[in-house]
């Protein structure tokens, strides 16, 4: 019994550990789904009126699901992305299967 209760608390300090270190890796960053014009207008390689496309691309079609959905936008290529992927990021809704 002793084994089996060392075993679970093990797994549960690993589980625990791995959502911290996720939660980890987007402090700092800015969720895409929720940024505003202005936010994304101070990011480098972002003009104001691709912060309005972003938006406005959000707004028309849902929120995003994945960063390269960004490259259907004029003005964002791959080079771009890369950059983008370094301080924002995506924080799926609540109620997306995805």
């Amino acid at each position: 019994m002793k084994k089996i209760c060392l075993i679970l608390a093990f797994v549960l300090a690993l589980a625990l550990s791995a959502q911290a270190s996720f939660a980890a890796d987007n402090s700092g960053k800015l969720n895409l789904n929720v940024a505003t014009v202005e936010q994304l207008e101070a990011i480098d390689g972002i003009s104001h009126e691709l912060a309005e496309e972003i938006v406005k691309a959000r707004t028309e079609n849902g929120e995003f699901v994945d960063m390269s959905e960004l490259l259907d936008i004029d003005g964002v290529d791959n080079a771009l992305l890369r950059k983008l992927e370094k301080v924002i990021y995506i924080e799926p809704a609540s109620d997306c299967n995805c």
